[in-house]
């Protein structure tokens, strides 16, 4: 692989993360009387809107989570005609946590939001109805923010902990630019804040790399240097100097090799008795 495109290769893998999964719910489109439900639960976070409401409008909305999640909901941009408190609201969404079905009005146990603003809406469930109802002079907008978490006090957390709640949410929800737990952490810089975690990772990913590339070098050059050095050995070669032939003998054993030649071993001790002269008894001297 040529440089650059390894140089390429591996800044895609420091900065590749992986992405939040979202869903947007248009409320206008899922309403109904008796309440419908909506699956977010192949979601991590997304956006309730109704960019125009209409006058007369009766509907119920509840977005329903996974098993053991809930919903955290931020009013990030509502105008919804009324204001809050002693003038009372002109249309009005109530929010209640859990799944209501049937035509029925909220009693006081529900949420009354109508204004231009809010406060966040923690659900602790994994339903949380919305139900809104206009009266016949005027229109509005709805966008409020949902967050799927997991409380990390009770069911313990291997995401991103909230600093200042329990909330335990998805790591791909940070440092995104967007407030999910409610008190920024998941958008601040310090250590253990959402954005201090991902620069961390990404540091901790660069330095995987690194080390990665470096041992493969280190074996890729050890690998060489072993091949290098068995070729570098000489070849077995045989000499060019005949063997010699050993003769056998019945009484002799092998004849004896030295240096190259051939010598035939000394002569048996009953040949060397008949081949000697006999003695002359009369000629000894006494």
């Amino acid at each position: 692989m040529e440089l650059p495109r390894m140089h390429a290769f591996l800044m895609a893998l420091v900065f590749t993360c992986v992405k939040a999964a979202t869903k947007d719910v248009d409320m206008g489109s899922h309403c109904g009387p008796l309440g419908n439900g909506v699956d977010v639960s192949d979601s991590d976070a997304g956006d309730l809107f109704w960019d125009n409401y209409p006058n007369s409008e009766d509907c119920m909305v509840t977005l329903v989570a996974a098993v053991g999640k809930r919903i955290f909901l931020q009013f990030t941009d509502i105008h919804i005609e009324g204001t809050s408190g002693f003038y009372g609201c002109s249309d009005v969404l109530y929010v209640k946590s859990g799944s209501y079905g049937g035509n029925f009005y909220p009693d006081s146990t529900w949420e009354t939001v109508c204004g231009t603003s809010h406060p966040d809406f923690d659900a602790h469930n994994r339903h949380v109805t919305l139900k809104l109802i206009s009266d016949a002079h005027s229109t509005g907008h709805i966008r409020i923010r949902y967050t799927v978490y997991h409380s990390a006090h009770y069911d313990g957390c291997d995401q991103y902990t909230c600093v200042y709640n329990d909330r335990c949410i998805d790591d791909s929800l940070m440092c995104d630019g967007v407030n999910h737990c409610g008190d920024d952490s998941d958008e601040e810089d310090y250590y253990n804040g959402g954005c201090g975690v991902v620069k961390h990772r990404k540091m901790v990913k660069i330095i995987g790399i690194i080390a990665g590339c470096v041992g493969g070098l280190i074996l890729i050059i050890a690998v060489i240097c072993i091949c290098y050095r068995r070729n570098k050995r000489p070849a077995t070669t045989t000499s060019g100097v005949p063997m010699a032939t050993v003769p056998q003998t019945a009484n002799r054993g092998p004849a004896q090799v030295s240096e190259g030649r051939s010598y035939s071993p000394p002569p048996a001790y009953d040949e060397v008795v008949k081949s000697s002269p006999p003695r002359d008894s009369g000629n000894a001297v006494v």
